[in-house]
């Protein structure tokens, strides 16, 4: 995916069809967003939070609000609702209730923007960041802008990226800083060097199924870039690429080979991992939060690092970058304000603390990343192909998701059929599918 082309598709479908969601200016090389008159300062935003009271995000935004609120004279009236807060969000969006401003992310600024509920951000990025040199576009990634964005535009203030990747004890393998295994093949070489040892090569947290999944994900990607996931949803002939039986004959070969632990589709969440973060796996396969989730697991001396998933022959090499941060309501009375908000929200010394307070990958570039993660964000910023999470086909096909591939998926993760039961029995159970939801 040639990441130009794609943003300049969507600018000129925004631009095809999108209103403009705040006035702005021209100033020098960037844009301006109008604010801090007395009408901006009579205005009061809502917003409606999915964190809780003490969790490191909540307390950023609180950071973030009180600054603003000071130098602006604009109120934002806050409702930490917590992950609940989903269903409840899309209801009052729906009716018009909603709140100003509202959390998103890669996962559903699809859904939420064919639903007409995003005020498109495209001119917001053209905005000048509030005593910076940079508009709010420059300070992101080609990649974070990308997944920040839906068919239409950008859709999101992004604030921070989640990844994923194969995670190892550098303290352990050193050698694998510098000279990770390339292809599939050295990684093979390198799980039989492990068990050659008497060492357990990998670690899972077999009772999720969505973890499971993660290793047929990153091969159908690593094969064939963005969309070879789901399009196998979209049609039962799509099963009938040659690298969707390589990459199911590859996850076989991980089953095959005996290289993850004993009983691994009986652990459970998040026993695995913490087991890694014992030593007593070398490798698992997860996101970057995983040094985070693991950090009071791990033994002395634990060097949390990662190596990008191997590329498989005549492939495509795509990192996965999904974004998350902060939405405007389309229907908000309050857009300028929003606006405003965002712009201010951008600067370096409020984004940096995704980073330096919630150990994530802060989705601003430039600043200083979580040590575990740089290497995840070193191939964020190199990518040429990304993909969002699980290759958006849970975002987009969530029944099918969750009724058809994951206990397909777990039957090969497991064992329990072949790679070549698990193309004819997905293509299968795919067309019914299709057949009895249109």
């Amino acid at each position: 995916m040639n990441l130009s082309s794609n943003r300049a598709r969507r600018r000129a479908a925004a631009a095809a069809g999108a209103l403009l969601v705040t006035t702005l200016v021209t100033a020098g090389c960037g844009t301006q967003i109008r604010g801090g008159g007395d009408d901006d300062a009579d205005a009061t935003l809502t917003y409606w939070s999915a964190w809780n009271v003490g969790e490191a995000q909540q307390e950023i935004f609180e950071t973030v609000r009180t600054a603003f609120t000071e130098e602006t004279g604009i109120e934002i009236e806050v409702q930490y609702l917590g992950r609940q807060v989903t269903q409840n969000l899309i209801n009052a969006l729906g009716n018009g209730t909603g709140p100003d401003l509202f959390d998103a992310g890669s996962r559903n600024i699809l859904d939420y923007e064919g639903r007409g509920f995003l005020a498109d951000l495209d001119e917001l990025m053209e905005t000048d960041i509030p005593g910076e040199d940079i508009s709010v576009g420059e300070s992101f990634t080609d990649a974070v802008r990308e997944a920040a964005s839906g068919e239409e535009g950008v859709g999101i203030l992004p604030t921070y990226v989640n990844s994923s990747a194969i995670w190892f004890d550098a303290s352990q393998f050193p050698e694998l800083e510098s000279d990770p295994p390339e292809d599939w093949d050295d990684f093979i070489a390198l799980l039989d060097e492990q068990k050659a040892e008497g060492l357990t090569p990998l670690g899972a947290d077999g009772t999720v199924p969505s973890y499971n999944v993660f290793w047929l994900y990153q091969l159908l990607v690593q094969a064939e870039g963005p969309g070879a996931l789901r399009s196998l949803a979209e049609a039962p002939e799509n099963w009938d690429q040659p690298y969707v039986l390589e990459a199911a004959q590859r996850v076989q070969e991980i089953v095959d080979g005996g290289y993850l632990q004993t009983d691994y589709m009986g652990t459970k969440y998040p026993d695995a991992q913490n087991q890694w973060a014992q030593g007593a796996h070398s490798f698992m396969l997860g996101g970057s939060y995983m040094e985070g989730e693991t950090r009071d697991q791990q033994k002395d001396g634990f060097t949390a690092r990662t190596f990008m998933f191997p590329s498989v022959p005549g492939g495509t090499p795509t990192v996965e970058v999904t974004a998350s941060g902060l939405a405007i309501n389309a229907d908000s009375k309050n857009l300028d304000a929003a606006n405003q908000f965002l712009a201010f929200a951008a600067q370096e010394k409020f984004q940096k603390l995704y980073a330096s307070e919630a150990g994530f990958i802060a989705a601003r570039a430039g600043v200083e990343q979580p040590e575990p993660l740089r290497g995840l964000v070193e191939q964020i910023e190199n990518a040429d192909s990304v993909t969002q999470s699980h290759d958006l086909a849970a975002a987009l096909h969530p029944t099918w998701w969750n009724d058809i591939l994951l206990p397909l998926d777990d039957a090969l993760f497991s064992g329990t059929i072949t790679a070549e039961e698990f193309v004819a029995r997905g293509k299968e159970q795919t067309a019914a599918y299709l057949a009895a939801n249109g």
